[in-house]
């Protein structure tokens, strides 16, 4: 895959009969028998063909054709969370159960003169000489990446593979491997987190080959389940840091983000960081391991608990309380479901500044975003900021 895929992503309506460089791999956006003799013709003997969703002109996944029992496991690289988008999926996995093949109405045929790289990666780690992937190309962000659902032709999943495509997507990725790579050394951990099943420098980039887990998408209600993880990923690792530290930190990052703001933040900004200082003089947070992008469509569900992945953004000493505000944040600025934030907030306990400060904090990580769901964030957080402000 490589230089093709790009070609791929950036110019959708010159797909048919691309080739690379080198001659070892082609690309057609008219899959047909006829397509595929002619590069059988041409050398290109290895073919794979993938149904293009949801168009040429927005490929946002790739789903490979073969039996059904792979195009079902197939759409598992698809979790939605939005009614709109778990309605498509349905439909989707209802079609395919029902054997219609007449849906589908644009594909895209890879083929190359021997195996690549990456089937000779998986075959290595594996021992599967005939890997078949589903691929999901991820928002166009400066953070994009592939992220690749690796199957047997029976269909059984054996692990996601994350190729970033932009350099500030490869530092996150890396990072990911390295938290990973941490947190498998605390042995309660294991069976709530993916394993890191190869990671290493590829093609000027990186590669990060993980474990698959449970299949079952995670509830999207904070329940039992979020605060046994949560608790079982406090205890490998606390510290107590100075309320003013935080503030500090959090400040930092703020004046450097703010200029990308609109003029509505700033005011909101400065009036949450001074009431943080008020309320945290002289006191303390807890802080810890935190996930940094705990919600529902990074969680599944298997035996009874919570298995979490997309470590990308997860932090060694940030405060425990921190995922759970971003989960109910999350929630309720995508999934429009009412939330139990704020609630009566204990100002001795600093809680409440440490809420204001997670708000400025994801902010600033959203603000570099770049993503279409960039402005519903950002604005059900000032939401959130304003009304906190209203308060004594």
């Amino acid at each position: 895959m490589g230089t093709d895929l790009g070609v791929l992503l950036d110019h959708p309506d010159k797909l048919a009969g691309l080739a690379n460089e080198q001659g070892r791999h082609a690309v057609a956006g008219v899959s047909s028998r006829k397509m595929a003799e002619r590069m059988v013709l041409r050398g290109f003997t290895r073919t794979r063909t993938f149904v293009v969703l949801p168009s040429p002109n927005r490929v946002r996944w790739l789903l490979p054709e073969g039996s059904r029992q792979v195009s079902l496991a197939a759409l598992q690289v698809y979790a939605p969370y939005a009614p709109a988008a778990r309605l498509l999926k349905a439909v989707l996995s209802f079609v395919i159960r029902a054997g219609w093949r007449g849906w589908v109405g644009h594909k895209v045929t890879l083929g190359s003169r021997v195996a690549l790289p990456l089937e000779d990666l998986v075959a290595d780690l594996s021992g599967e000489s005939c890997p078949v992937f589903a691929l999901s190309l991820g928002t166009p962000t400066p953070f994009r990446k592939l992220t690749i659902q690796v199957m047997r032709p029976s269909g059984q999943i054996l692990g996601y593979i994350k190729l970033p495509l932009t350099q500030a997507a490869t530092e996150h990725v890396r990072h990911e491997a390295e938290i990973l790579q941490r947190l498998s050394e605390f042995s309660s951990l294991n069976p709530y987190i993916p394993k890191v099943l190869h990671a290493s420098e590829w093609n000027d980039g990186y590669i990060l080959f993980l474990s698959p887990g449970p299949m079952s998408p995670g509830p999207v209600e904070y329940d039992s389940l979020h605060e046994d993880f949560l608790s079982h990923l406090r205890s490998i690792h606390q510290l107590i840091k100075p309320g003013q530290v935080l503030l500090e930190e959090v400040g930092a990052r703020w004046h450097k983000a703010e200029t990308l703001l609109d003029s509505k933040w700033r005011a909101l900004g400065e009036a949450a960081l001074a009431r943080a200082k008020r309320e945290l003089d002289g006191r303390t947070v807890r802080c810890g391991v935190a996930h940094g992008d705990f919600a529902p469509w990074n969680t599944h569900v298997g035996d009874g608990r919570l298995y979490v992945f997309d470590w990308e953004s997860a932090s060694w000493e940030a405060p425990t309380s921190w995922d759970i505000f971003h989960f109910k944040t999350q929630v309720a600025a995508f999934l429009n479901k009412k939330s139990n934030m704020p609630i009566s907030w204990d100002c001795r306990s600093g809680e409440r500044a440490s809420f204001l400060l997670y708000l400025l904090n994801s902010a600033c990580e959203l603000s570099g975003e770049e993503s279409p769901a960039q402005d519903v964030g950002l604005e059900h957080r000032r939401q959130l900021l304003a009304k906190q402000l209203e308060e004594n």
